[in-house]
């Protein structure tokens, strides 16, 4: 009886192994593998540290973990895709910001002086309205003056709040916003809405660019404030009581504007920052 362990004359398998079929190789290469012809990795060029691999040497050196030889991550076996340098982060809306702040400064003005008239005259009849020509008056007292002068900021910080979130969406692409860009202008608008969806606006842009550590202001602060200053809109046939009202909005439309003037400031810094400018 001829020996099992070697090889068959006539190129038979050993004893004890499958035996290879006729027209295929006895260890097909899958598809997808380096080594298929179909691979996509078929004509990339691997570093020389794999010049030897069919002769079971290596050309360099392995970095030992736990026992065990590992080829380094930086020399990993297909080589590693890196990701692609992206666009360039736009410039931060530094001047946006301070327009921004000037906007909301002149609202506030306007509002305390109004309510200083208010005061001071003891009414809003005709004899206090300043005439602008072609027979337009403008009365300090209405509404007139302070809806020009919350409209201008209402612009000025949505534009902001949109070139903010621009530069954000590129710094930080695995930032998560719980509403669309349309509802950055749209958001102080919408009955109902304008509740809430603000204030998300501004929480998601400054955390997209500002991590937790290294936030001082605290934006329910603001919110809360802003919203009590919605009061300066009431009006009453009781002058006294108006007046207390009215008082009471200025004084939260004073605290609500600090505070805007903090986030302002804190998200354009962080922005700066990441963009190398500071």
């Amino acid at each position: 009886m001829s020996d099992p362990r070697t090889p068959h004359p006539n190129g038979a398998a050993p004893w004890g192994e499958p035996v290879p079929q006729r027209g295929r190789q006895p260890h097909p290469e899958q598809l997808g593998s380096p080594a298929h012809p179909q691979s996509p990795y078929a004509e990339l060029q691997y570093p020389e540290h794999y010049a030897g691999a069919s002769t079971g040497q290596h050309a360099g050196p392995l970095t030992p973990v736990s026992g065990q030889q590992r080829v380094p991550v930086d020399q990993a076996y297909p080589p590693v895709r890196r990701r692609a340098s992206g666009k360039p982060l736009p410039e931060p809306p530094a001047g946006l910001a301070v327009g921004t702040t000037v906007a909301a400064c002149c609202l506030l003005f306007v509002e305390l002086a109004s309510l200083a008239i208010l005061i001071f005259t003891g009414g809003r009849g005709e004899a206090s309205g300043i005439s602008i020509g072609l027979g337009v008056r403008i009365d300090p007292n209405g509404a007139t003056v302070a809806l020009l002068f919350g409209l201008a900021a209402y612009v000025a910080a949505c534009v902001w709040l949109q070139a903010c979130r621009t530069f954000a969406e590129a710094w930080n692409p695995a930032a998560r916003f719980a509403q669309g860009r349309a509802w950055t202008w749209l958001g102080w608008l919408v009955p109902v809405a304008f509740l809430w969806v603000p204030l998300q606006v501004v929480r998601d842009i400054r955390g997209a660019v500002l991590p937790d550590g290294q936030r001082r202001v605290a934006l329910g602060v603001w919110w809360l404030f802003w919203l009590l200053s919605g009061l300066r809109v009431f009006t009453s046939s009781d002058q006294d009581v108006e007046i207390i009202v009215r008082s009471v909005a200025a004084v939260a439309l004073t605290v609500a504007f600090v505070q805007w003037v903090r986030i302002v400031r804190e998200a354009t810094a962080a922005q700066e920052k990441a963009a190398g400018f500071a």
